[in-house]
C-alpha cells in the first residue's frame, strides 16, 4: 500500500495566513522525512476554507525542498485555469522535481469559487473536459490547434514538455457524479476518493469505475485508487478518538458552511444535481465517523486500514492530518507515529482484485 499526505491550507479563526502556511509547508518536509510515498495539495480560494490558491508555486517550493516524495494536487480546479498556462506550469514543475509530479484534477464543486471567478457552475463539465483535451494535446503534440467553446489555439508550440511520458499521472476526482467516473475510467486515469463520503457510496464509486474499465477490455486486477481519510494518531486510544473526532467535526462544519455546491437562494446547477446528498450531511457524517475516521492508538487506526483494504479495495490512503485547526505539534506527532507504527504493517499488502 501506499500513503501520502494531504494539505489543504484552511486557515481556522484565530490563524494568520503565515501560520498556515508555515505549518503546512513544516509538515510536508516531514512527510519526506517520514517516509510518506506522496504529499498531495489542494486548490481553493476566496475563503479560509482554503487559501492555497496556486499550487503551481507551492508545487514549485517543494521540488526544491524534497528529494524523493512525489508532488501531487489534490485538486487543480480545471475550469479557473488557461489549459495552455496550465500545461507550461505543470510541465516545468515535472522538469523541476525530476519526474516527481502526480496531477489530479477536477471540476470543484463550491458555489463561492465560482461566483469569485465569475463563471456558471453549469459550464464546469464542458470547460473541465476542453481543458483537458488542451492539456494533454499541449504535454504530447509538438504542435496543435484547437477550436473550443472557451480555447481557441492556431498552431502553437507549448514548451517545456514534461519528463513523464507521455506526461505525468493525472487522477480525476470524483465524489458523486457518475458520468465523471466514467470519463476516468475510459482515459486510464484513477479516480480520487475525497473525504467525506460514506463507505456504500465509495464502493458504488470503485464499481463502476472498475465495470468502465472491464467493458473496454482493460485489467482492474491491480488498481490504484486513492481514498482521502482524516487521521490522528495518539499513545492513548482514548484521547486520540477524542481529539481526533473533536477536530475532524470542527472541519466538517467549515464544509458545510462554506463548501457547499449551493449556490445563492438554494439553486444546485444542473451539473451537480448528483450533489443533493449534500444536504443530507447527518447522515454522511455519521457514517463517515464510524467508519472512514481513523483516530486512536496505532492499533486501532491500522484495524481501520486493513478494513479498508478488505472490503473497499483501497490501495492508496492519503492522509489528512492537519484537520480543524489542530495544534501544529500534535500533528507532527501524529505523522510520527503513523509512519513509524501503522505505515510498516502494510507496505507488504498485495492489491484485492
Amino acid at each position: 500500500m501506499k500513503f501520502g499526505t494531504f494539505h489543504l491550507f484552511q486557515k481556522p479563526p484565530g490563524w494568520g495566513d503565515e501560520d498556515v502556511f508555515r505549518a503546512e509547508l513544516e509538515q510536508i518536509e516531514k512527510a519526506e522525512e517520514l517516509g510518506f510515498d506522496a504529499v498531495w495539495l489542494a486548490e481553493h480560494h476566496f475563503q479560509w476554507y482554503g487559501i492555497a490558491t496556486d499550487l503551481m508555486v507551492i508545487a514549485g517550493w517543494v521540488a526544491a525542498r524534497t528529494q524523493r516524495v512525489r508532488i501531487g494536487t489534490a485538486i487543480v480546479v480545471l475550469p479557473f485555469h488557461n489549459p495552455v498556462r496550465l500545461a507550461e506550469q505543470a510541465a516545468t514543475i515535472d522538469i523541476m522535481s525530476g519526474g516527481r509530479l502526480d496531477f489530479g484534477v477536477g471540476r470543484g464543486y463550491q458555489a463561492a469559487e465560482y461566483a469569485g471567478f465569475g463563471i456558471s457552475m453549469d459550464e464546469s463539465r464542458a470547460r473541465f473536459n476542453e481543458g483537458m483535451e488542451v492539456l494533454l494535446k499541449a504535454w504530447t503534440e509538438e504542435t496543435f490547434s484547437y477550436d473550443g467553446v472557451y480555447t481557441k489555439i492556431n498552431e502553437v508550440s507549448v514548451l517545456p514538455k514534461p519528463v513523464q511520458k507521455p506526461h505525468p499521472p493525472v487522477y480525476v476526482a470524483s465524489w458523486m457524479t457518475p458520468e465523471t467516473i466514467k470519463y476516468a475510467a475510459e482515459r486510464g486515469f484513477p479516480i480520487l476518493a475525497p473525504a467525506g463520503l460514506a463507505s456504500d457510496q465509495i464502493k458504488t464509486n470503485y464499481q463502476l469505475y472498475r465495470e468502465t474499465l472491464q467493458s473496454l477490455g482493460r485489467d482492474t486486477s491491480n488498481l490504484e485508487l486513492p481514498a482521502l481519510v482524516h487521521i490522528y494518531v495518539d499513545d492513548n486510544d482514548e484521547r486520540g478518538q477524542q481529539i481526533g473526532v473533536e477536530h475532524s467535526m470542527r472541519y466538517g462544519a467549515s464544509l458545510v458552511t462554506l463548501g457547499t455546491p449551493m449556490q445563492k437562494g438554494g439553486k444546485l446547477s444542473k451539473e451537480y444535481e448528483h450533489y443533493q446528498e449534500f444536504g443530507q450531511a447527518g447522515r454522511v457524517v455519521r457514517e463517515y465517523r464510524q467508519e472512514l475516521m481513523l483516530f486512536g492508538n496505532p492499533d486501532s487506526v491500522a484495524r481501520k486500514i486493513k478494513w479498508m483494504h478488505e472490503e473497499l479495495g483501497v490501495r492508496y490512503v492519503m492522509c489528512w492530518m492537519n484537520m480543524g485547526g489542530l495544534e501544529a505539534d500534535k500533528v507532527l506527532r501524529s505523522m510520527q507515529l503513523f509512519a513509524s507504527e501503522v505505515m510498516p504493517r502494510f507496505k507488504t499488502v498485495e492489491a484485492t482484485a
